[in-house]
C-alpha cells in the first residue's frame, strides 16, 4: 500500500498538506469548520462511502478506511467541501439525498468558492496508486499507475450530458445514525474518461503490460473501443462501470489517435462516444555522434584543451542530451536542426597524457533513451626547453671579441625533437642530443650595446607547442663617451683670477667605466658616477702660470675593456695691466654738495694706455678708455648722483683680454638734502568720527602745539592758518612750535599748514598739510509743539512723549528732564528724536524744563532749553448727587460743583452712546450743579427709561475721569462692565445706587480696560447690590466722602473698591 496525500485549506484560505501513511488502516481528518479537503484519489480508488453519526467514512479499493470526522451538520448537510484530485484534474464530491432516502456521492466539476480558486492549492498533478492488481498489494500494474488514461475522475466533458457520475450510495435513516448501506445504485447514462494517455519510456512492454480507457454503462451493456482500427469489447459490470485494456496484440504501434467508444445497451439503444486522445512513443530517440567526435584526430592538445573541448553529434529534436567524460556531465538540448554540442571549459577536464571515453545519453521527452559512446586521447604536455642565457660566452654578456668569432647559445629539451632558435632575426634549427642538450652558434650579430633576445622553440607529435625565451647582453663599443667643460671660463683661457681654482671637466662615458686625464705631466683619474657621468679637477698648484697652450687627453675603459680617448687644447694667460683711482679729487674735495652735484661730478685715473676702465660710483656704471698716455676720466649727472646725505662707494676696475682684472675701491662723502625733516601728527582734538586731527572750541581756547624732527643745527618757521611761529629745536633735532589760547580765528573750514626749513648747509625744505578748525554746533534745534501744545497730560504721558528737531549731522544729542537723561536717536540727516516713557513723567502738575545738549564729530557741545506745561493729575470723578424723573424718562441729573469740565453721554436701550446737550445749573448754596437734558432746538427734553448715564470730567489739560451711573426702570438688573459703550472713557466709579438689585460682574481684564488712568475702580450702591470678583483678594479697607469701602485685590495688578453695602462674591 501506497501513502494518500491530502491538502485542508481553511475557510481563510491557509493551507495545510499532509498524508494518511501506508501503514495506517484507519485514518481520521477533521472535516467540521468550513474547511476544503483534497484527497489524492481517483474515483476507481474509492470503494465506496458510509455515514456514521456525524462522521463520513471513505472505504478505499485497497481495504483502508479514511474517517471525515465532523463532515456531517447536525440537519445532515456537509460542514465542509470534499475533493479528490489526481492527474491535475479536479472533482467535488456532494452527497445528494434521493427519493427513497439514500445518499448518493456525485462527482462534478469544481466551481469557484469564495475568494480562492481550490485549483491554487487543491490539486495534485500526479497519479493515486491506491488501486492494487491481484498480484499483490505492493505490485502495483499500469491499470493503476496512470497507464489507465489519467485520474479515473470524470469532469463536465468526460461524464457527457449527464453531468454526474455515481460512484458510491449512502442511506440515511433520518436520525443520522449511521450503520451499513444497501448496494451502489447504477447510472443509466454511458459516458467514457476522455482524460488524455500519454504511454512510453524505457520501461513499457506492450507484451506484458497495457492501459485502459473506462467509463459507465448500463450494467450488462456491450462496450466496443477503437484505436486505430484496433478494437476491445468489454461488458458493464453490475455496478455500471467498464474498462477495455490494450495489451498485447492490442497494444497500438506508436503514434497519436483518437479512441471512439460504441455502447451497446442490453435494449439494443447504441451510444456512440469521443474517447481520449492516446500517444504511444516507446521508440528509443536517434543519437549520434558528429564527424569529428572532440576533435578531428580525436586527440586534444593544450591549445585544444584551453579552447575548451567540444562534443558535438546529431538527435531527434527536442530530445535532452547528457554527456559524461571523466565523471564530468553537460546537459543540452537538440535543437531544431536535429544539432547538439557541449562544451568542457579548461579547467574541467584533467590536464597531461590519457585516454579516455565520452559517453552520451539521449532521452526524449516520453522517457525513451540511447546510450552512444566513444574513446579520444588528451595530451596537454609539451616538450620542455630551456635556454642556458646565463653561460653565453662565460658569462651572459657578448664582447666584441666574443662576437667576431661567433656567438654558441646552448639550452636542454626532449631528446630528438627539433629545436628553433632566433636571435635578433637570426634562425637556426638544431636537434637535441641524446643527453638532452642542444647548441646554436650565430656569426655577424649587428655591433653595439643593447640586449638581445633569444627564443627557443619546440612542438610535440600532438601539437603542444612550448617555448623560451631569454635574454642576453650585446656589448661590442664604448658608448657614448664624451668630454664637455670649458677651461677658462666664456674665452677658453684661464686667466689669474681662474687661475687658483684650476679647472674641472666633465663628460659622459659607459656606465662602469674608468676615465683618465692627462695635460703637461700631470694626471687626474676622472670620479665616474653610476650612471656613467664623470668629472676630472685640475688645481691650480697642477697648472703653470704663464701665457701658453697645452693638449688634454682623456682616455676611458669600459667594462668590456673597451678604449677611446679624445682631447682639447686648454690655454693660459695669467698676466694683468695697471690702474689708479684718484678718489680724494672727487667734487675737488672728496665730497660732493648739492651744487657740486647739480654741475655734474667728475672722476678720474690711470689705467694702460687703451685699456677699458669699468667705474662704478653709488651703484651706477661707466666705461670709459685709458687715452694714449694711460689718463681716464668720466662724469656722472646730477639725475645719477643719489640725493640726500650719505657716503656711496666708488671703484675702477679694469680687464684684459684674457679676463684678467684689477680693480681699486674707495668712497665719497654726499650731502645733497636736509636732514631728518618731519612733521608729527598733530596732537590736536581726536573726537571727529574718523580719529583725524581737529581743532575744536577746548583746543583752540586752550592753545596747541605743533611738533616735528629736522637735521640739529637747522632752523624750522611753522604757519597755521596765517599765523607763524618759529619752533624751537633741541639737542636730537626735534622741533616744537607752540600757539597761544585764541590765536586760531572759531569757526568751521580746512586750515593751510606750512612748515619751512634751512640746514646748516643752507639747503631748503618745505612741508605742507591742512588742519580742520571746527569750534561750534552749527544747528540745534527742537521742532514743533510737544504734544501738539507744549502740554502733557496723562494719557500723553502714558504712551510716551515724543521730542525731536535738527542738529548738525554726525552729532550726538542727550535730552535731560525730569530727574533723568535720554538718548536720541540721530540720522545721517541730523534729524534727532527721542522718546520719553510714561513711567518717568509720574504724576505732576508744573512747567518742565527739558535740557537739550548736542555734542558734534569734533567735540563741541552745545544746548537749548525747552519749557513744556505738565499735568498728568486726573481730574476727580464726578459724584452723582441724584436725577430728576419725568414721566417715562429722565429730565436732569445733579452732581457735586467740579471746576473740570463736565460732559454727560448716554447709553441707550440698543447699547449705542450719545452725547447729550445740557444746561447746567449751580446751586452755590448746596455745591451742587443741575445738569438738564436739552433737545436740538435747545429745550428741556428727557431720555427714555432704560437709558445709562457716562459722566465725564475733563480738567484744562484734557485728562478726563469718568462715572457710569446705572438708572433704574432698565430692561435688566445685569450690568455689563465689558460692554463696548465703556469703550473711549476713563471709567474710574460704577454707581450702582440709582438702579435696583443690579448685578455686576467683573474680571481683572475689564478692571484694565475701563480706564487708561488707573487699574482702580470704585463701586458705589447698597444692600441690594451684588458684585461679583471672582478670585479677588480682600485687602483692607479706605473711607472715601466718609463712606466705607472695602478694598480688594484682583490678580497682578487690578483693584476694585466696593461699597461695604454692596454683596460681594469671590
Amino acid at each position: 500500500m501506497k501513502a494518500i496525500e491530502f491538502v485542508v485549506r481553511t475557510s481563510a484560505g491557509s493551507s495545510q498538506a499532509s498524508a494518511v501513511p501506508a501503514d495506517k488502516n484507519v485514518y481520521v481528518i477533521d472535516a467540521g469548520s468550513g474547511q476544503e479537503i483534497s484527497l489524492n484519489l481517483r474515483q476507481s480508488d474509492i470503494r465506496g462511502y458510509t455515514r456514521e453519526g456525524a462522521n463520513l467514512e471513505i472505504v478505499l479499493a485497497d481495504g483502508r478506511l479514511i474517517i471525515l470526522q465532523g463532515y456531517f451538520g447536525e440537519d445532515g448537510s456537509a460542514q465542509s467541501r470534499l475533493f479528490i484530485s489526481a492527474d491535475g484534474y479536479l472533482n467535488e464530491v456532494t452527497m445528494i439525498e434521493g427519493a427513497d432516502g439514500t445518499v448518493f456521492a456525485q462527482y462534478g466539476p469544481t466551481e469557484l468558492w469564495g475568494k480562492w480558486s481550490p485549483s491554487e492549492d487543491l490539486i495534485f498533478l500526479d497519479g493515486s496508486d491506491v488501486a492494487v492488481a491481484a498480484g499483490g498489494e505492493e505490485n502495483v500494474s499500469m491499470l493503476g499507475a496512470g497507464l489507465l488514461g489519467g485520474s479515473g475522475l470524470l469532469g463536465a466533458l468526460g461524464i457527457g450530458g449527464a453531468g454526474l457520475v455515481t460512484a458510491g450510495v449512502l442511506t440515511d435513516d433520518g436520525g443520522g445514525g449511521g450503520g451499513a448501506f444497501p448496494p451502489i445504485a447504477p447510472v443509466t447514462e454511458p459516458a467514457v474518461d476522455d482524460t488524455p494517455i500519454v504511454i512510453g519510456g524505457d520501461d513499457v512492454d506492450p507484451e506484458t503490460e497495457g492501459f485502459g480507457i473506462n467509463g459507465v454503462a448500463e450494467p450488462g451493456s456491450e462496450v466496443c473501443v477503437d484505436i486505430n482500427g484496433i478494437q476491445v469489447i468489454t461488458t458493464a459490470g453490475e455496478d455500471g462501470t467498464w474498462e477495455a485494456i490494450f495489451t498485447g496484440d492490442t497494444f497500438p504501434e506508436d503514434g497519436e489517435y483518437n479512441a471512439t467508444v460504441l455502447i451497446k445497451a442490453p435494449d439494443g439503444t447504441e451510444t456512440p462516444l469521443d474517447g481520449p486522445q492516446v500517444i504511444i512513443d516507446t521508440t528509443p530517440p536517434e543519437t549520434a555522434f558528429g564527424e569529428t567526435t572532440v576533435t578531428t584526430d580525436d586527440l586534444v592538445n593544450l591549445e585544444e584543451y584551453n579552447d575548451g573541448v567540444a562534443v558535438s553529434g546529431t538527435g531527434e529534436v527536442g530530445a535532452t542530451i547528457v554527456t559524461t567524460i571523466e565523471g564530468i556531465s553537460h546537459e543540452t538540448v537538440v535543437g531544431g536542426d536535429g544539432t547538439w554540442s557541449v562544451i568542457y571549459a579548461p579547467g574541467e577536464l584533467p590536464t597531461g597524457e590519457y585516454d579516455t571515453t565520452v559517453t552520451v545519453i539521449s532521452s526524449d521527452s516520453y522517457g525513451n533513451t540511447t546510450t552512444i559512446s566513444e574513446d579520444f586521447r588528451v595530451d596537454t604536455l609539451p616538450h620542455p626547453i630551456a635556454i642556458n642565457a646565463d653561460t653565453v660566452e662565460g658569462d651572459g654578456v657578448v664582447n666584441f671579441v666574443e662576437a667576431s668569432d661567433g656567438v654558441t647559445i646552448t639550452g636542454t629539451s626532449t631528446a630528438g625533437v627539433t629545436v628553433t632558435v632566433v636571435i635578433e632575426g637570426l634562425s637556426q634549427q638544431v636537434v637535441v642530443a641524446a643527453d638532452g642538450s642542444w647548441s646554436a652558434t650565430f656569426d655577424g650579430l649587428p655591433g653595439g650595446e643593447y640586449d638581445a633576445t633569444i627564443t627557443a622553440s619546440t612542438v610535440d607529435v600532438a601539437g603542444n607547442a612550448s617555448s623560451t625565451t631569454e635574454t642576453i647582453r650585446i656589448d661590442t663599443e664604448v658608448r657614448n663617451f664624451s668630454m664637455t667643460g670649458e677651461t677658462g671660463g666664456a674665452d677658453g683661457v684661464i686667466n689669474a683670477a681662474e687661475h687658483p681654482a684650476g679647472f674641472t671637466i666633465t663628460g659622459t662615458t659607459e656606465p662602469g667605466s674608468t676615465v683618465v686625464l692627462e695635460m703637461n705631466g700631470q694626471s687626474v683619474n676622472a670620479t665616474v658616477a653610476a650612471d656613467g657621468s664623470w668629472s676630472a679637477t685640475f688645481t691650480g698648484a697642477m697648472v703653470q702660470q704663464g701665457t701658453y697652450s697645452a693638449t688634454l687627453t682623456a682616455t676611458t675603459v669600459d667594462a668590456a675593456g673597451n678604449v677611446e680617448t679624445l682631447s682639447q687644447v686648454v690655454d693660459v694667460d695669467t698676466d694683468a695691466g695697471a690702474l689708479t683711482l684718484n678718489a680724494a679729487a672727487i667734487g675737488g674735495d672728496g665730497t660732493v654738495n648739492f651744487d657740486e652735484a647739480a654741475a655734474g661730478v667728475a672722476v678720474t685715473g690711470t689705467a694702460d694706455p687703451g685699456a677699458t676702465v669699468i667705474v662704478t660710483l653709488d651703484g651706477v656704471s661707466h666705461t670709459t678708455l685709458a687715452d694714449s698716455n694711460g689718463n681716464w676720466t668720466t662724469t656722472y649727472t646730477n639725475a645719477e648722483i643719489t640725493p640726500g646725505t650719505h657716503t656711496p662707494d666708488v671703484s675702477a676696475y679694469t680687464e684684459d683680454a684674457a679676463g684678467n682684472s684689477r680693480s681699486v675701491e674707495a668712497t665719497v662723502h654726499v650731502d645733497t638734502e636736509v636732514l631728518n625733516l618731519g612733521l608729527d601728527g598733530h596732537a590736536l582734538a581726536t573726537n571727529s568720527s574718523d580719529g583725524s586731527d581737529v581743532i575744536n572750541s577746548t583746543v583752540a581756547g586752550n592753545g596747541f602745539d605743533i611738533t616735528g624732527t629736522v637735521e640739529v643745527g637747522s632752523t624750522v618757521s611753522v604757519t597755521l592758518d596765517g599765523v607763524t611761529h618759529t619752533a624751537v629745536i633741541d639737542g636730537s633735532g626735534n622741533w616744537t612750535a607752540s600757539f597761544g589760547a585764541g590765536e586760531i580765528a572759531g569757526g568751521e573750514r580746512m586750515a593751510d599748514l606750512v612748515v619751512n626749513v634751512t640746514d646748516p648747509a643752507g639747503n631748503t625744505a618745505q612741508l605742507t598739510d591742512t588742519v580742520e578748525v571746527d569750534t561750534f554746533v552749527n544747528t540745534l534745534t527742537q521742532t514743533g509743539a510737544i504734544e501738539g501744545d507744549n502740554v502733557i497730560n496723562a494719557a500723553e504721558a502714558a504712551d510716551g512723549v515724543q521730542v525731536g528737531g535738527q542738529v548738525e549731522p554726525g552729532s550726538s544729542v542727550t535730552l535731560s528732564a525730569f530727574g533723568q537723561s535720554f538718548a536720541a536717536t540721530v540720522d545721517a540727516s541730523g534729524n534727532w528724536s527721542v522718546n520719553i516713557p510714561g513711567s518717568a513723567i509720574g504724576a505732576m502738575e508744573g512747567p518742565v524744563d527739558m535740557i537739550i545738549t548736542a555734542t558734534d564729530d569734533a567735540g563741541n557741545t552745545s544746548a537749548i532749553t525747552e519749557t513744556v506745561s505738565v499735568d498728568t493729575v486726573t481730574p476727580e470723578d464726578p459724584d452723582i448727587v441724584g436725577y430728576f424723573r419725568e414721566g417715562g424718562g429722565y429730565r436732569s441729573v445733579t452732581t457735586e460743583t467740579s471746576a473740570d469740565d463736565v460732559t454727560i453721554h448716554q447709553i441707550d436701550g440698543s447699547g449705542s452712546v450719545n452725547e447729550l446737550s445740557v444746561q447746567a445749573s449751580e446751586d452755590a448754596f448746596l455745591g451742587e450743579t443741575d445738569y438738564h437734558f436739552l433737545n436740538a432746538a435747545g429745550a428741556p427734553t428727557t431720555i427714555p427709561d432704560g437709558s445709562e448715564l457716562i459722566v465725564t470730567n475733563t480738567d484744562d489739560a484734557g485728562n478726563a475721569s469718568s462715572t457710569y451711573v446705572v438708572l433704574d426702570e432698565t430692561t435688566t438688573t445685569t450690568v455689563d462692565a465689558g460692554s463696548a459703550a465703556l469703550d473711549g472713557f476713563n471709567i474710574e466709579t460704577i454707581d450702582l445706587r440709582f438702579g435696583d438689585n443690579s448685578n455686576l460682574t467683573i474680571t481683572e481684564a475689564q478692571i484694565r480696560e475701563l480706564s487708561e488712568n488707573s487699574d482702580q475702580v470704585v463701586v458705589r450702591g447698597g444692600a441690594d447690590d451684588t458684585v461679583t470678583i471672582t478670585g479677588a483678594t480682600a485687602s483692607g479697607q479706605t473711607t472715601i466722602d466718609g463712606e466705607t469701602f472695602n478694598v480688594y485685590t484682583l490678580g497682578a495688578d487690578a483693584t476694585i473698591v466696593v461699597d461695604d453695602q454692596i454683596n460681594v462674591v469671590i
